[in-house]
């Protein structure tokens, strides 16, 4: 098959993915939700791409994995005949199976069918995943590709020259033995005065401790085996728990924002600013505006709301709390008041936040935002922090990745960027872009 035809076919597979989501996003939404979860329409969607080609690169990721080498490895695992597929697809924790690269190998192979190897790229991490016809996973070319990386690149590489260098060793002879090499270059690098004392006296004096030890554990263990009789049960994705549990924790958060809604009203209406002061008069108006807002976007809220939503209310009732401490406190003590910040990545994990540089992946732009304590960590260490999804064009993305003018949350930050999420709430930007 010659490389324009290739071309040809992976852009019809890239149009054939995006019509499918934009089917699926203006078809009606009460036929979708009873006939299939959301995660099996997100396995549908990346099998149908992969049986275009082997590479699928998602949008997010055009920046650090250009169109050309995309077509380049896929032809090179073309010729080689070997069933490696690339999936660059971004992870979300609560979204699309989980976040877990190993369940979405897992989803989409029981679909596919017969031997297959998946290189996935998420963040900065890449993993490898060899499944055989029966459904269990055993170390082979897509393991031993994404290893070797580990080992020579320990994942500071660029996205591009961590895929390339996989995908070679994936496709070449050997993939084990270019793994093993590896692995004894780095071992070697630091103890090269000890190996020199010779492989056989430096390899014994080294194991015969841990050979002792393996020895008196594996008898233990035997004992205990034995005494037990465990029996082993396959390990497969179990979708349907994430999504019970996602469900049962919106619907806990959904309850209280409606309690708290109806007692920060009572209190609200029994407040009294200081006399003659203009400041706690102010205060207690943009208490009043906060809460108005808050009972706009909950009293819109379907049946089954999205958690972004529900997210949104609770943040601008914390808006409002703050704003009726500052207007019965006295000037003095005002101060003392200050207006919490939320975390960016996602509000539910509270105002213990702390200003902090987010650099993108794969690019040189940044944005200084309040993070917590976990996600401000996952940012230094260039992993991707636990951030809050919201559903945009039939898949979960992190809720900033939504277009700023159809999401009030995403073009604010739920009042991370800008000051006037409550203005934009009140004067209906959310129902009128968001519904």
């Amino acid at each position: 098959m010659s490389t324009e035809r290739r071309r040809v076919r992976s852009r019809s597979a890239v149009a054939a993915v995006a019509l499918a989501a934009a089917l699926v996003a203006v078809a009606p939404g009460v036929g979708l939700a009873d006939t299939a979860p959301e995660e099996t329409d997100a396995t549908e969607r990346v099998v149908a791409a992969l049986e275009e080609s082997p590479v699928l690169v998602d949008p997010s990721f055009a920046g650090a994995l250009p169109e050309d080498l995309a077509q380049e490895w896929s032809d090179r695992i073309e010729e080689s005949g070997v069933p490696l597929r690339v999936l660059a697809v971004p992870l979300i924790e609560g979204g699309d199976w989980n976040g877990d690269p190993g369940v979405m190998a897992a989803a989409v192979h029981d679909r596919i069918g017969g031997e297959g190897h998946y290189l996935v790229l998420d963040g900065g991490r890449l993993s490898g995943h060899d499944l055989t016809a029966a459904g269990g996973e055993t170390p082979g070319n897509a393991f031993y590709g994404a290893a070797t990386v580990s080992r020579e690149m320990d994942y500071d590489a660029p996205a591009a020259d961590q895929v390339e260098r996989a995908v070679e060793v994936a496709l070449s002879e050997d993939p084990e033995g270019i793994y093993s090499a590896a692995e004894d270059q780095r071992e070697r690098g630091f103890f090269d005065w000890y190996y020199s004392l010779g492989w056989g006296w430096a390899t014994l004096s080294m194991l015969l401790p841990w050979i002792v030890a393996a020895l008196a554990l594996g008898g233990l263990g035997t004992g205990v085996y034995y005494w037990r009789r465990p029996r082993r049960v396959p390990s497969l994705p179990q979708h349907a728990a994430f999504d019970n549990a996602d469900r049962a924790r919106r619907d806990d958060l959904s309850d209280r924002a409606a309690r708290e809604l109806v007692e920060l009203g009572e209190r609200l209406s029994g407040a009294v600013p200081l006399a003659g002061e203009d400041d706690a008069l102010g205060a207690l108006q943009e208490a009043l505006d906060a809460h108005a807002a808050a009972r706009r976007i909950h009293d819109a809220l379907p049946a089954e709301p999205e958690l972004v939503d529900v997210a949104g209310v609770l943040v601008l009732l914390d808006m409002a709390e703050d704003h009726l401490e500052r207007a019965t406190r006295p000037a003095a003590r005002r101060r003392s008041a200050p207006l919490r910040s939320h975390c960016y990545a996602n509000p539910l994990h509270g105002t213990d936040t702390k200003v902090t540089r987010w650099r993108e992946f794969g690019g040189s732009r940044h944005v200084s935002v309040p993070l917590c304590g976990p996600c401000a960590r996952a940012v230094r260490d260039r992993r991707r922090p636990m951030v809050l999804s919201a559903r945009h064009d039939g898949r979960e993305v992190p809720y900033f990745e939504v277009p700023a003018e159809e999401s009030v949350w995403a073009a604010t930050g739920f009042g991370a960027l800008r000051g006037d999420l409550v203005a934009r709430v009140l004067r209906g930007d959310h129902a009128g872009r968001e519904r």
